[in-house]
């Protein structure tokens, strides 16, 4: 007789973080993930059931708790599609917003940094003050978030003791990709995801500032060096204090752009990671 884990998690596009509500489907199916949609807000609620705890790390060589092993499946959710970041925040640890009617949505197919493929539906209405009900169709891969899975046990990404400096680096890269899924607003999601994106950039010990830093991310993510440019520096905007009037037009338009930042950002710190795990 195996043991059978559980998993609640919420669910929020990286680049709204607030009125979001996702309709998952699971393809590839062997049983041994399933998953539930269930009624909640700001952010929709789904319950994952593993049918062999062992799969996310409880019990077994790994035996993780249950709260890390829900962390693990948290993050290989998360790397495994472009633009829904799964977390274990609970409805009532979120803020609290107006939430506004659906209004009818369409389907694209996008490709996931491992290489799958990802439907999404998205549906975007805004009020004066910008919030948002978000309406959003995602496929998940069984096999590919379980492999994912396997990948983040194997590197003992909760194990700091007798590990080398790049599986430290690594580890330190999980943990601020796991405080930007615990983020409740889009600011500190970024600056969360910035630094999981460096860190995994740089797990090596090599010191890469600048036009070679750009470079390096570039080749390790596929996005140009000008997209990780225009990541860098509204990071550095939000990061530390404005030095001249050139910050200030830096930090505004990378606030009118949020949006895609995020996006691209997300893409970033996800294909950084699952080259280091």
């Amino acid at each position: 007789m195996v043991d059978t884990l559980t998993v609640v998690l919420t669910a929020a596009l990286v680049d709204n973080l607030a009125w979001t509500e996702v309709e998952i489907t699971l393809e590839n199916s062997v049983g041994r993930l399933s998953i539930e949609d269930c009624e909640g807000s700001p952010r929709s609620v789904h319950r994952f059931t593993v049918r062999d705890a062992i799969d996310l790390g409880c019990g077994g060589v790994h035996n993780l708790t249950t709260q890390q092993a829900g962390l693990v499946l948290a993050i290989s959710c998360s790397l495994t599609n472009l633009r829904i970041l799964f977390s274990p925040l609970q409805p009532h640890q979120l803020p609290v917003s107006l939430k506004l009617g659906k209004v009818p949505s369409k389907v694209e197919m996008v490709g996931t940094p491992a290489g799958k493929h990802l439907t999404l539906t998205d549906t975007l209405r805004l009020t004066d003050s910008a919030s948002a009900l978000i309406e959003t169709k995602l496929s998940l891969d069984e096999s590919q978030v379980l492999n994912v899975s396997n990948r983040l046990l194997t590197a003992r990404v909760f194990d700091t003791t007798n590990r080398s400096l790049l599986e430290l680096n690594v580890s330190e890269s999980i943990k601020s990709y796991q405080e930007a899924l615990e983020s409740v607003n889009r600011l500190s999601c970024y600056k969360s995801l910035y630094n999981a994106f460096e860190k995994a950039v740089t797990a090596d010990g090599v010191e890469r500032k600048n036009t070679v830093f750009d470079t390096a991310a570039s080749a390790l993510t596929g996005l140009t060096t000008a997209d990780i440019l225009s990541l860098r520096r509204f990071n550095n905007r939000v990061k530390h204090a404005l030095r001249n009037k050139n910050d200030i037009a830096v930090l505004k338009d990378g606030e009118a752009q949020l949006a895609q930042l995020a996006r691209n950002l997300k893409r970033a710190a996800d294909c950084a990671i699952l080259s280091r795990i």
